[in-house]
């Protein structure tokens, strides 16, 4: 299931198929799809990216910080919001992009997390680092509900069985 995400994302990041009026912003964030796939996005000036990708009737959370890692391995990584904190076990795999490997930390959506992000302005996320400390990564939270549930309906509407 984890190769299917991996392929998913590189497949709707890369392909030029996605036509430009496909990606609508919603404040801070972007929702886009391609074929039965939708994703949600957000970026930390450039830095970091986190957003959630919906294939196959199932939806998991990515998270990039240009921090490299290992192919496979499991991280923690700290999500923080005004409603609440949560410890998570993202898996690191690459997605080819335009720029060379970009390294993505994968987690499974949980009611819990779903909840606290759609209430609160702003999400951080911590990622320990070798020599101890902790790279912090900041993400603005506005326009997050709306990214995802058109992101949510669309995959819906896609997979519909047509009549």
């Amino acid at each position: 299931m984890r190769r299917f995400f991996i392929l998913a994302a590189m497949l709707l990041c890369l392909s030029p198929v996605v036509q430009s009026d496909d990606k609508v912003e919603h404040g801070d964030w972007t929702s886009q799809f391609q074929d039965d796939m939708g994703e949600a996005t957000t970026h930390e000036n450039g830095l970091s990216v986190f957003g959630m990708l919906c294939a196959s009737g199932s939806c998991r959370y990515y998270f990039a910080n240009s921090t490299d890692c290992e192919t496979g391995v499991n991280y923690p990584l700290m999500l923080t919001t005004q409603n609440g904190k949560f410890g998570v076990n993202a898996v690191c795999e690459p997605m080819a992009s335009a720029n060379g490997d970009v390294m993505l930390y994968w987690f499974d959506e949980s009611d819990a997390i779903n909840q606290a992000l759609q209430k609160t302005p702003k999400l951080s996320v911590a990622y320990p680092l070798a020599d101890g400390q902790f790279k912090i990564s900041n993400f603005s939270m506005k326009g997050y509900e709306a990214a995802i549930e058109r992101m949510v309906n669309g995959i819906r509407d896609r997979s519909a069985p047509r009549t």
